[in-house]
């Protein structure tokens, strides 16, 4: 380790935070997906615990992109039109994702708890992938870095000191 501090020193704490957020947030995701990693396959098909796993990964992700994009834009920039847009996509892909997820739990799906198990299906799957593609859009404008234009190199200067 050097006397400065860490290997990582370009990133802040809250960047980190929201790296780890991300990470964290698949790894639910994942086990929310794939139960089996875990050893926890207790049902056929996808129960309502399962979905709310997937969900509660996704938001994790989604709350620890924005985390680190907030905290490696230049914040004393005003916020700009683009960056509204990217962080309404984001919250806007979260609900999607959410809806499509408990659309049987909510009564919009096909199967509907009353009258069976919820049942994650095909169009449920796309829904669920338009969300994530909408919360990846949303980061990525909210994201985007600021460039000033290039400078003027040829504008004359003026020397106080040496105007006589």
């Amino acid at each position: 380790m050097s006397e400065h501090g860490s290997a990582h020193e370009g990133l802040s704490q809250l960047a980190r935070a929201g790296v780890a957020g991300v990470v964290l947030g698949f790894t639910m995701f994942l086990i929310g997906m794939f139960p089996v990693i875990v050893n926890l396959n207790l049902n056929p098909g996808v129960g309502i615990l399962q979905l709310i796993v997937i969900l509660f990964g996704i938001g994790v992700m989604t709350l620890g992109g924005y985390i680190y994009a907030y905290a490696t834009r230049h914040r004393a920039m005003p916020h700009r039109l683009r960056e509204k847009i990217g962080l309404r996509l984001l919250a806007t892909g979260y609900v999607v994702c959410a809806v499509s997820g408990l659309a049987d739990v909510l009564g919009i799906g096909s199967h509907n708890i009353p009258r069976g198990l919820p049942y994650f299906g095909l169009w449920q799957s796309i829904g669920l992938i338009s969300g994530l593609l909408l919360i990846a859009i949303g980061v990525l404008l909210y994201a985007q870095r600021y460039s000033p234009g290039p400078r003027d190199e040829h504008r004359p200067t003026v020397d106080p000191l040496d105007s006589e």
